[in-house]
């Protein structure tokens, strides 16, 4: 089943070219993900798909929970080698819910204070059941359902303070430069997890302009989603509604130095889920 949420405030589910209203009955997504109930599709009010406006699926997830140097490839273009599992845990960070936008939503440049921005395409998981200290032998069952998303990230930032040149100055530049208004595009819709048996066996394409900079498969993850849902959940409770991104594959613009500008169309598209397109623009 696709899920959306569309227009002001709307919630609803796409059966063929239609979008059947369950605003009443769940109120918005995170509602439908806390009751763990199945919609009544048989009586709200439908309406042609091509006349919604969609917007991002979660449009304010309790938590954005992001994985960093999850494919081995993506370590190697950066002209690292990637760590042995063994002596290696996931790496995660938190971007902010005013990150998120929906699909054909724009990406907007920040301006001086960033010039060099980059797409991330990866898959993202939506939480369904809450849960703390999940094994991961049981991980995806707290999984709700799947979407695109773009970890769109800010390279170099130009700071007018003065600052020290150290590892700490440069790990906040990193944080801070994921979290610009409009940097994390998700959509067009939630796939339930009963439509993606095995979230490790997805072909996933990232394209700008047409042209593909990013292709891989999600089986090329150095911890599965399972295995991270299992390390994130040590340190805090897993709540409905909460996205967790899996990690960029190689291909980034930073590889060549091929930054967004305004006009480009960046696309995300991981196999059953879509494509996630969102047009750049300019500052205001």
């Amino acid at each position: 089943m696709k899920l959306v949420s569309y227009d002001d405030n709307r919630f609803g589910a796409i059966l063929g070219e239609e979008v059947v209203d369950l605003t009443d009955q769940f109120g918005d997504v995170l509602g439908y993900l806390r009751s763990g109930a199945q919609p009544r599709l048989d009586g709200p009010r439908r309406l042609p798909l091509a006349s919604v406006a969609l917007r991002a699926p979660v449009p304010r997830p309790p938590k954005i929970l992001c994985m960093a140097g999850n494919y081995a490839d993506h370590w190697r273009e950066a002209g690292l080698s990637a760590p042995p599992r063994d002596n290696f845990a996931p790496q995660m960070f938190v971007k902010p819910v005013t990150t998120v936008v929906g699909p054909d939503e724009p990406i907007r440049l920040p301006g001086p204070i960033c010039t060099h921005v980059d797409y991330e395409g990866e898959l993202a998981a939506v939480i369904g059941r809450p849960g703390f200290r999940i094994p991961a032998s049981r991980a995806l069952d707290h999984v709700a359902a799947y979407a695109n998303f773009n970890d769109v990230s800010g390279r170099k930032l130009t700071v007018e303070t003065p600052r020290p040149d150290n590892p700490r100055t440069a790990f906040f530049d990193w944080l801070n430069g994921k979290w610009f208004d409009t940097f994390g595009p998700l959509g067009p819709w939630l796939v339930t997890a009963d439509e993606v048996p095995d979230p490790q066996a997805l072909a996933i394409q990232t394209r700008v302009n047409g042209e593909v900079r990013q292709k891989a498969s999600t089986a090329d993850m150095i911890f599965s989603l399972a295995e991270t849902i299992e390390w994130i959940s040590q340190f805090l409770t897993l709540e409905p509604g909460d996205l967790i991104a899996t990690g960029t594959p190689s291909g980034v613009g930073s590889t060549t130095g091929t930054f967004l500008r305004p006009g480009d169309v960046v696309e995300v598209e991981v196999e059953g889920l879509g494509i996630l397109r969102n047009p750049v623009v300019a500052a205001v």
